[in-house]
This record gives C-alpha cells, sequence and structure tokens, in this order.
C-alpha cells in the first residue's frame, strides 16, 4: 500500500490509477471537472459516489466494483473529450 499523505491505496488500486495516482486526494467530481470534464460526465456518476475521493474510488474499483471502475474510465477519459469537444 502507498502510505504517503491522505488515502492509502492498495497496488491494484494504484494499477488503477496510473499517472493519476498524484490526485487520490481529491473529490472525484472535482477532479473530473478540473480533467476537462462537464456535468455530464460527473452525472454519469453514481450519486454516492460523486462526493468521494478518487483514491477511494480507486480501492473499489480494485476489489471489482464496477460503479467505480466506470467511474475511473469516466475520470481518464475526461481529458480526451476536452480535445475533442472543448470544454464545456
Amino acid at each position: 500500500m502507498n502510505e504517503e499523505e491522505g488515502i492509502a491505496l492498495t497496488r491494484d488500486a494504484e494499477r488503477k490509477l496510473g499517472n493519476l495516482v498524484n490526485i487520490k486526494d481529491e473529490i472525484i467530481a472535482d477532479a473530473i471537472r478540473q480533467r476537462g470534464g462537464g456535468q455530464g460526465q460527473v452525472s454519469q456518476l453514481r450519486s454516492d459516489y460523486q462526493n468521494l475521493r478518487v483514491g477511494e474510488i480507486a480501492n473499489l474499483a480494485a476489489e471489482g466494483d464496477e460503479d467505480a471502475i466506470t467511474a475511473i474510465k469516466i475520470l481518464k477519459q475526461a481529458r480526451k473529450k476536452r480535445e475533442k469537444y472543448g470544454n464545456q
């Protein structure tokens, strides 16, 4: 587990996040917006996940939670959406 400041990530959670491990302590809805995603992407998240931290979602995804896996995918794709469509 990563014992740096903030949320402790399992090894599998670190793999799920990849190069986004540095934003593990941010609220996922805020992180999606910072990466260029719009409210549409945030609305795709399960409502009870919208206020969880990225690291918490990653740990759930590492345990096989399908909704958490989807949330991580949305987070990763937010930048691609911005590049394609511009900031919404």
